[in-house]
This record gives structure tokens, sequence and C-alpha cells, in this order.
């Protein structure tokens, strides 16, 4: 038998990678659209704020994706999915951040 996998984003999580952030983490839930998915964080209440700068180093940001993996009988890619299930996948992304220190007169 062979099998068709299909593996489709579900969530986001972010790390500030500092205790001088809040939050310190995000999740959010991933939304499919037209051009594929996306995350709307307009109106979310988790949203990181840097409290403090990175001086003349970086903080270690990271971005995890989660994946719901599934697998159908490829002689019926669109049946149901097959049992059992598979894991959850997981990708995570660093990226090395500087974040610079924005000063303003409040009269």
């Amino acid at each position: 038998m062979a099998a068709t996998t299909v593996a489709t984003p579900v969530a986001l999580k972010v790390e500030a990678g500092t205790a001088d952030a809040d939050p310190q983490t995000c999740s959010y839930d991933l939304i499919k659209g037209p051009d594929g998915y996306s995350v709307d964080s307009t109106d979310s209440g988790c949203n990181v704020t840097y409290r403090r700068s990175s001086g003349d180093g970086t903080y270690p940001f990271k971005a995890s994706i989660t994946w719901k993996v599934t697998w159908t009988d490829s002689a019926d890619p669109d049946g149901p999915a097959r049992q059992p299930g598979l894991p959850d996948g997981l990708s995570t992304f660093e990226q090395a951040v500087a974040v610079r220190e924005i000063q303003a007169v409040n009269r």
C-alpha cells in the first residue's frame, strides 16, 4: 500500500528570548486564507514587547510552527485520514534580534 502524507500548520509559538519582554512567550492559531496560512494578532492580547534594549548584543528570538500530520491511502487521497494517527510535527527557527532603546521627551 502507498500512502499520501499531509502536514497542515495549526499553531505558531514565539519566544522573546529574554525575561525583559512582556510576555516572554506567545501562541497563536494559524488561519487558512486564499494565499496560505497567517496569524491575525491585531486584537491579540499576546504581542511581545521588549522592555529593555539588548545593548551591544542580541536576544535569541525563536519561532516554532506545529504541524498536524495525517495520512491517507494513495488509492483514495481525498478519503478520511487513516489510523493510527501520526504525531504532530514541529519546525523551529531561531533569529538573533537586536533591540535598541528609543527615548522621547515627555512634558
